[in-house]
């Protein structure tokens, strides 16, 4: 006799006899996480939400919102009633076009290398150490052999920096081979077959090659394809060593579409990637939401597990050597635009009003306010200007690479251009001498930032000017002893995105070793602040140390992840339900018995925020309720007399719970918003029995 398959889940094709066993399986977060996906999916498939409205009958004629609509064919989707359908029969029925994520595998570790642009101990040292540590482990193996694959931002600069970086790193041990997979004449490999055969030709495991760098664009993407392809399982050539491989993704929000298909394929290599290790400053939504379609909510953080330095050092230590953004001066031009090079020129035309360090205005000896140039060219010493441009190196009339060299060389600045088509310097005769010229004459073979102290050496009175925008925004490093900026000018145009922003004006940061002098940074009073706040948000996330990362952990905004909070006693939820009466100070009275409930174990609480968590529970102090959140603002109670049960939330809550997603709500710091269930709550397939609550607050 067949079995009947009474309930299927079209989201994740889950088929099973009991309500209750579909009742489950909707909890699961790889449900939430298809879930999530699919919600994001309508979002922009018009064709494909309204294929689900007509299919499942859903009525969009009322006042629903777009986001109630996607919610509704979700939860259908979720729970089919296949009316005693036999497995062979449910099979036979077309099925509705599903988005089906992969669920993460515990074999590859997944890891985030998080820290403030150009840090003391910067994420290429972190990065680096960890390969070191990963060699001699893998050079004691009789039976292994590792090769850790360097996944670069697109950009031969960075390529070539990343070479430069791994080599003096790894130059005191033998048999270490780092080698360059690009198009440039001068790297070692120009298509994966070479370096395979190279693989191929090892006689001995020392032959095996070691450090492959390459740049991230969908030819690498397809290449590291064919070479896990290659040696995903047993060949007649490797008999005696075992191929094993780390990846790592530097500046991965760089390059998201890139960074999701590798992810997309490599589920099929698991077995032979070990680690895989995302590096960036700036890994804010974008990069999250992709990691998110990918079924990954999480990262872990390497610092937690591992001593903090190899020199013993603490991270205080380190950021106190660490030239910041609010160590420099800031000249706040609040002038509109997003054309860079009109913000340039009103910027050389204007001046500011100089305050005290007590930002206290200074008055000239007739009592007026004393002003000065953004940038006085009559005033002694050089002007060394990092100037962003737009994104289009020639178009005319947007504030372009050219338009922006153009503008300098007519005010007699040398100018240092780089970009996809041309990098060097440009003199103001119009004189152009490429980096590998001004390189290969001045026998430099270093990075850029040799090159840049080279130039100053060499022309101590000229003015100088670095533009361009993709190949300067991140990953470079300018700022060394010899060569600092004495003024940046960053505009509107610079902070339509916030990872480009932060990796812009972290050019200006670094060591205090090698940035011996303030700069002025010119920019909106937004820039400024915005910038403070994430900078501030880093800062107290490295120190929190936390197991993992998530995508709350590095977003600009407020809200936090729902807190899940259970009624362990059943009579203390009746209590707590019986105080919620609607007359004056019962808010109060409930956030007395929820603190009571706390301390003595009749409630619980979940809480997936690191930084900016509910209670301060942090390691080795004790719990309190309400050290930060000290009244409640707002109580919702659902129970069976609701007449408006598509107005609750605790399907988005616990969604965001499970996908370490931030939720809005009205609070004011300092207060929290609770959702509680009198009866069992039921609607459109999602229960959410009453032993759950949930917590929502805003942070400063």
């Amino acid at each position: 006799m067949a079995i009947q398959l009474k309930y299927h889940c079209k989201v994740c094709d889950y088929r099973c006899r009991q309500k209750s066993h579909i009742d489950s399986h909707k909890l699961t977060a790889g449900h939430l996480e298809k879930c999530a996906a699919m919600n994001a999916d309508l979002k922009t498939n018009r064709v494909l939400f309204n294929k689900y409205i007509t299919e499942l009958n859903i009525n969009d004629e009322d006042d629903k919102t777009m986001g109630m609509l996607r919610q509704e064919i979700i939860d259908k989707l979720s729970a089919v009633y296949g009316n005693g359908q036999s497995a062979e029969e449910q099979e036979a029925v077309t099925e509705v076009p599903r988005i089906v994520i992969t669920e993460r595998t515990s074999e590859t570790q997944l890891s985030l290398i998080h820290e403030l642009t150009q840090f003391t101990r910067g994420k290429t040292e972190q990065t680096l150490n960890k390969i070191v540590q990963r060699y001699l482990l893998n050079s004691i193996s009789a039976n292994a052999h590792i090769i850790q694959i360097i996944v670069t931002n697109k950009s031969l600069l960075e390529t070539k920096q990343w070479k430069v970086r791994t080599g003096v790193k790894m130059e005191e041990f033998e048999h270490i081979r780092v080698d360059i997979l690009s198009s440039d004449v001068k790297s070692d490999y120009h298509n994966i077959n070479g370096f395979i055969s190279e693989i191929m030709k090892a006689k001995t495991k020392n032959e095996l090659p070691n450090i492959l760098i390459v740049c991230s664009h969908r030819k690498r993407i397809d290449d590291l394809g064919d070479l896990f392809l290659m040696f995903s399982g047993n060949t007649m050539m490797i008999q005696n060593v075992k191929l094993k491989f780390n990846l790592t993704f530097d500046e991965p929000d760089a390059n998201i579409g890139l960074c999701s298909k590798f992810l997309k394929k490599y589920k099929n290599y698991m077995h032979l990637i070990e680690a895989l290790d995302f590096v960036t400053a700036s890994p804010f939504k974008g990069f999250w939401d992709m990691l998110r379609e990918n079924g990954i909510v999480q990262l872990t953080n390497p610092h937690n597990k591992e001593q903090e330095s190899i020199d013993g050092k603490t991270y205080d230590e380190y950021l106190e050597n660490y030239y910041q953004i609010k160590d420099h001066t800031h000249l706040i031009c609040d002038h509109s635009t997003n054309n860079p090079l009109e913000y340039i020129e009103h910027v050389f035309a204007s001046k500011y009003l100089v305050v005290n360090d007590r930002r206290e205005p200074l008055f000239d000896i007739d009592g007026k306010q004393l002003e000065k140039p953004y940038i006085d060219m009559d005033e002694s010493g050089r002007k060394i200007i990092f100037s962003p441009a737009h994104v289009y190196t020639e178009k005319e009339g947007v504030g372009s690479h050219e338009e922006v060299v153009q503008f300098y060389i007519e005010k007699k600045f040398t100018v240092f251009l780089s970009n996809g088509k041309y990098k060097g310097f440009i003199q103001p005769d119009g004189v152009r001498v490429s980096l590998d010229e001004f390189n290969l004459q001045h026998n430099i073979t270093g990075e850029l930032k040799d090159t840049m102290r080279k130039w100053a050496e060499l022309n101590p009175d000229k003015n100088i000017a670095t533009t361009g925008y993709f190949t300067i925004e991140r990953g470079i490093t300018f700022q060394t002893d010899g060569f600092n900026f004495t003024h940046a000018i960053i505009s509107d145009y610079h902070k339509q995105s916030l990872n480009k922003l932060i990796q812009l004006i972290g050019r200006l940061t670094g060591n205090k070793q090698y940035i011996t002098q303030k700069c002025n940074i010119i920019c909106p009073q937004h820039i400024i602040d915005t910038v403070t706040t994430l900078v501030n948000k880093t800062v107290e996330l490295r120190k929190e140390n936390p197991e993992n990362y998530n995508a709350t952990d590095f977003s600009d905004k407020c809200s936090s992840i729902p807190v899940k909070l259970t009624f362990v006693n059943e009579e203390f939820r009746l209590r707590c339900i019986a105080a919620i009466t609607g007359r004056r100070n019962y808010k109060q009275h409930l956030h007395a018995l929820l603190k009571e409930g706390y301390l003595t174990g009749k409630i619980t609480l979940d809480d997936h925020n690191n930084v900016y968590r509910f209670t301060k529970d942090k390691k080795n102090e004790p719990a309190l309720f309400d050290d930060i959140h000290k009244s409640i603002s707002n109580v919702k109670m659902y129970s069976l007399t609701d007449t408006s049960p598509q107005s609750r939330r605790f399907a988005q809550f616990n969604n965001a719970f499970n996908l370490y997603k931030p939720t809005s709500q009205t609070g004011e710091v300092g207060e929290y918003s609770i959702d509680l269930a009198k009866d069992r709550y039921e609607h459109n397939g999602f229960i959410h029995d009453v032993n759950i609550a949930w917590i929502t607050f805003n942070h400063d």
